[in-house]
């Protein structure tokens, strides 16, 4: 499942794994983040995984609507792993364009560690 929930040092992390997604695939994977998000009574933290994903224009399309719409209101923190080249380039086109902050870390730890900090 490419949208569940993990558990580190005691918070509560959603993870969206994007990896080897090509295309329009990680349209549902975008689908599944914002409803798993529907029922948030408080801003959340959230965990991207993006090795060897490529985004289609229509993935980001969908992606700065989702932003806009339900990502920016309801998530607290989020980062990104797995970003390379194109990927960081199309990350800070999501960000300008979405007033959303998600954060590239090179290692899955170094994003954990960066979202449990207040």
């Amino acid at each position: 499942m490419p949208v569940s929930y993990i558990h580190y040092k005691g918070k509560r992390i959603l993870f969206a794994d994007f990896s080897n997604q090509v295309g329009d695939q990680g349209i549902s994977t975008l689908d599944d983040e914002a409803k798993a998000m529907e029922d948030w009574t408080e801003k959340g933290l959230i965990l991207n995984n993006f090795h060897n994903a490529k985004a289609s224009p229509a993935f980001m399309a969908h992606a700065k609507k989702l932003g806009k719409e339900v990502f920016v209101r309801t998530v607290y923190k989020s980062a990104a792993i797995g970003l390379t080249g194109l990927q960081m380039i199309l990350l800070q086109a999501y960000n300008s364009f979405t007033k959303d902050k998600i954060i590239p870390f090179a290692t899955e730890e170094e994003a954990k560690e960066w979202l449990i900090k207040d």
